[in-house]
């Protein structure tokens, strides 16, 4: 089985075993983000957004949304939720009720994601 491998120069395998559309209409200028979630030779999940959230906080650097779990429904979670609290500590509702424009965002490189 592959989470068994042991090859030499390699240190963790990863594979993906999920990729979700997530709809936030009205947050989110197009609609939507993706997120890819991979399980790597330990049995851990994570989970990655295609969408950067520029942050205000730190010179318009971006950031994605990461979520970790032991399944990959967990990791899933976890990614949103992480994701919904950055855009609330960047761009609270309050203050942006009409969503995110395309100057808060950037996408991830396709060949990336």
């Amino acid at each position: 089985m592959w989470k068994n491998l042991s090859l030499k120069n390699v240190s963790k395998i990863e594979r993906c075993v999920g990729e979700y559309n997530i709809w936030m209409v009205g947050i989110l200028p197009y609609g939507k983000m993706k997120v890819k979630i991979y399980e790597d030779n330990s049995g851990v999940f994570s989970g990655y957004t295609d969408i950067n959230i520029k942050l205000r906080s730190d010179d318009n650097y971006p950031e994605s949304a990461v979520g970790f779990g032991k399944t990959q429904q967990e990791a899933l979670s976890e990614t949103i939720k992480n994701f919904n609290e950055l855009l609330e500590r960047e761009y609270p509702e309050e203050q942006f009720p009409e969503g995110l424009s395309e100057n808060h965002i950037e996408y991830t490189e396709p060949s990336d994601f």
